[in-house]
């Protein structure tokens, strides 16, 4: 269930998602993401706007909880609908924390739950909950998204010339 309330020029509402775990598992565990979407109070009732999606970087650290239109959001409403998105294991998503990785096993398995929270994760659980957000419409960041999963941080570099 979304909920949205007001504040100075700007509606938001809070959003869930359910995403895989490990993405080549689809069928397997999941876990909940977090995201407040914002838009501007006067084009609210406007589906046709693009979204922005906003990763706050880390580490470890939900999106930022702005109140009205503060610093870039201001500018980036007057264009677009916001998602800031409490990536996995962050903010309001289901936590990944010193306290909650012990329930998850030993050593070897806390490594592994940990492969499913890097940035190839982030990027295709924003590719997975696209489809919600746009009703299916890829979006002109798709292929970027889409190269830079297959970017993966485990790859060995590019051999030099």
């Amino acid at each position: 269930m979304s909920v949205s309330y007001r504040q100075p020029g700007v509606v938001l509402t809070d959003r869930h998602f359910t995403v895989p775990l490990d993405h080549e598992d689809p069928a397997g565990e999941t876990i909940e993401l977090y995201a407040r979407e914002a838009v501007a109070g006067d084009k609210a009732h406007r589906e046709d706007l693009p979204w922005l999606v906003y990763l706050q970087g880390g580490p470890g650290f939900g999106a930022n909880r702005f109140i009205g239109r503060q610093a870039w959001l201001g500018r980036a409403l007057d264009d677009y609908r916001v998602l800031l998105l409490d990536q996995r294991g962050t903010g309001h998503s289901t936590p990944l924390t010193r306290q909650t990785l012990p329930l998850y096993g030993g050593p070897a398995e806390q490594a592994e739950r940990l492969t499913h929270f890097r940035a190839d994760s982030i990027v295709r659980d924003c590719e997975t909950i696209r489809p919600a957000l746009t009703g299916g419409a890829p979006g002109p960041s798709s292929a970027r998204a889409s190269a830079a999963s297959a970017r993966s941080t485990t790859s060995p570099p590019p051999p030099k010339a």
